[in-house]
């Protein structure tokens, strides 16, 4: 399976960026990258993108598919709060998912995701009354749909001990069949710090395996910091470095209501942050405050699988100011998908075929200078062109070209039917 892409612009965001450039794909993998005329040759396909933006394929840092279902879907009561938020809409919908609407919700989820460029999700998952293989039926829709993923199961005290502990097997069971694994892999996924008391947060502790990472809900309410110092700790940051749950490879989202020494921990450790200004901004929670955090990547919380529109969001609530936006978008989640799937994150010879096309000819010359003003406002966070992970294109010219979106989208309404029944009993 070989192909050419070319009489492109290509870029990988930070470094390189090449005006009518072109891409050859064979075996999955990105196997020459040059100059059109020096790549391509007959006998193998070629795709004329006439003067197209090609970028490397994009990271959702945090994202929630079991919330793909519910739009529309209306609280059961109040939601003044955060925390009548959580239990009126997010803890009622998660306790309403069976695995068959898990499934649905994570293949809704994922076309979303691959019509915007998004090829890499790391998914943070609840189904408070489904848990064991729970993980399993996302996986499916990830593999149909050929994406990466890092894959949690959110444990919470909410739903008591026993299913702390069955939450708890279900993260590791997933983790240690996946380990390695070149597109789907496990984490430790934790609420946050106000569902889980000390006992929980020990036991979890003690049975993580070492090298296995957490994925939290750091400090995205003042709820989260009130409890962590309520409960002689300076932060939510610095609780789970208490309780030996915190290194580089931890997935911290939101990070918003934080203590000095958990600035430092951050500062020192260096922790994978995810700021989701979209989600921040609907739930009024506040913003990251992006003068003591610079490092970070983005991520939607659930809100969409749209991650160049969300950049975009996240330029206008800052009033136009960015530190570094291409870092944002492309440097920092290349370092960070390289952790865990060591040939994929950029555009690199011998590294996986996971491209976003987008649909967008630069009207304007373009540069590494101005590229984030090129995707800001002309990309504007629009459908992409192409969309391809791991060699193979997933859509083109507003079409799935491997899932039968037809009779995906039948099945998915007769699964929203039967989860809001269930919601709303």
């Amino acid at each position: 399976m070989s192909y050419i892409l070319g009489n492109a612009v290509i870029t990988d965001g930070y470094s390189t960026l090449m005006k009518n450039g072109a891409l050859e794909i064979s075996d999955r993998k990105i196997a020459k990258i040059g100059k059109t005329e020096q790549v391509k040759k007959k006998g193998v396909k070629f795709y004329d993108l006439k003067g197209r933006l090609v970028l490397p394929g994009l990271l959702n840092g945090h994202h929630h598919l079991y919330s793909a279902l519910a739009t529309g879907l209306a609280p059961i009561g109040p939601t003044e709060n955060f925390q009548q938020i959580l239990e009126n809409l997010w803890w009622h919908l998660d306790q309403s998912l069976d695995i068959e609407t898990c499934y649905y919700s994570a293949l809704s989820g994922l076309l979303q995701s691959i019509q915007f460029g998004v090829t890499t999700v790391f998914d943070h998952h609840a189904s408070m009354n489904v848990i064991s293989q729970s993980l399993n039926s996302l996986k499916i829709a990830f593999l149909e749909t050929n994406l990466k993923g890092l894959l949690c199961y959110e444990i919470s005290d909410r739903m008591g001990k026993e299913a702390v502990k069955e939450q708890l097997e279900e993260n590791i069971r997933f983790y240690e069949e996946h380990k390695g694994n070149s597109q789907i892999q496990g984490l430790m996924g934790l609420h946050a710090n106000f569902t889980l008391s000390n006992e929980s947060m020990s036991l979890i502790a003690q049975q993580k395996p070492s090298d296995m990472p957490i994925h939290i809900h750091c400090g995205e309410d003042k709820a989260d910091f009130d409890f962590c110092v309520a409960h002689g700790k300076a932060g939510p940051v610095d609780r789970l470095h208490a309780f030996g749950l915190l290194d580089r490879n931890s997935l911290l989202a939101h990070c918003i209501h934080l203590s000095e020494k958990d600035y430092d921990l951050i500062t020192s450790v260096k922790p994978v942050v995810i700021s989701n200004p979209e989600s921040n901004a609907n739930n009024n929670v506040g913003m990251m405050n992006t003068d003591r955090i610079h490092d970070y990547v983005l991520g939607t919380d659930g809100m969409t699988g749209n991650i160049l529109g969300t950049l975009r969001s996240l330029f206008l609530l800052r009033n136009g100011k960015i530190e570094n936006p291409l870092d944002i978008l492309f440097r920092r989640p290349a370092n960070v998908i390289q952790r865990f799937f060591p040939q994929a994150g950029t555009l690199k010879e011998r590294f996986d075929a996971d491209i976003a096309v987008t649909d967008y000819v630069p009207v304007t010359p373009i540069s590494l200078d101005n590229l984030f003003y090129h995707l800001i406002f002309g990309v504007q966070g629009q459908k992409m062109y192409m969309t391809i992970a791991n060699g193979t294109i997933l859509w083109e010219k507003g079409e799935f070209k491997t899932l039968n979106e037809g009779k995906i989208r039948q099945e998915v309404h007769e699964a929203v039917h039967k989860l809001y029944t269930v919601y709303h009993e």
